[in-house]
């Protein structure tokens, strides 16, 4: 039976905090899961019944309804789709008997395991801090993802609806499929060599602001930044 003072402090905290969110422009839809592990930069919306438990959430990036992403990194201003979700869990396919956790995890997913102590590697991290999985900044993530454990997505990627990610993904690259598979670069390397270094979605607010109207031709955009120079 769970515990109503626990119930009610958590419940507290949770009002408080969206308090707190919403000064700094975070809007948290109906039905959210998240905990005090998870943190937003700011200017973020996440959609009805999402989880994000123990996520850090780069501003303005949103997250669309039913999607599960716990456990991740997300970079700034990141597009992510409904019903996008993180596969957490590995079984073991070789010199195992069985591939039932019973024979090999302490977590009890059956509610009851054989062993005292983990015999298999079930969590695979993407970084040493033990994000489940890191998406870079301005990436665009299709409706009905999947995306395996231990994968990191590069900055400016657009991964295809209903796609499997199974690897990693390249910046500025466009993946689809099941599994999703290598479509093209979104720009040539040299534009992409320089968005890397450049890299827009770090600059000050105020910079991004007064930049806007310029993020609608590439060419233009890299012909104006150049020579660009921090300005405080």
């Amino acid at each position: 039976m769970k515990n109503p003072f626990r119930i009610m402090i958590f419940t507290l905290w949770r009002f408080i905090h969206r308090v707190k969110l919403g000064r700094r422009g975070v809007i948290i839809r109906k039905g959210v899961k998240f905990n005090p592990k998870t943190t937003f930069e700011g200017g973020n919306t996440v959609y009805e019944n999402c989880n994000v438990s123990s996520s850090e959430i780069g501003y303005g990036t949103y997250i669309s309804e039913n999607s599960i992403l716990k456990s991740c990194r997300i970079g700034r201003f990141c597009s992510i789709a409904p019903d996008v979700k993180i596969m957490i869990g590995n079984h073991p396919t070789e010199k195992f008997v069985s591939t039932h956790p019973a024979f090999f995890s302490i977590r009890k997913q059956s509610g009851f395991t054989f062993v005292k102590d983990n015999r298999f590697n079930e969590i695979e991290y993407a970084n040493n801090e033990k994000h489940i999985v890191v998406i870079g900044n301005d990436v665009w993530i299709g409706e009905g993802v999947r995306i395996l454990q231990g994968v990191r997505i590069g900055d400016g990627a657009i991964i295809g609806a209903r796609s499997l990610v199974l690897k990693d993904i390249e910046p500025f690259s466009i993946y689809s499929g099941i599994p999703a598979k290598f479509m093209k670069k979104r720009f040539s390397d040299e534009t992409i060599e320089f968005l890397l270094h450049f890299k827009w979605w770090s600059k000050d607010l105020k910079w991004i602001k007064r930049n806007h109207e310029g993020f609608s031709d590439i060419e233009q955009f890299m012909k104006k930044n150049s020579t660009y120079e921090d300005k405080l």
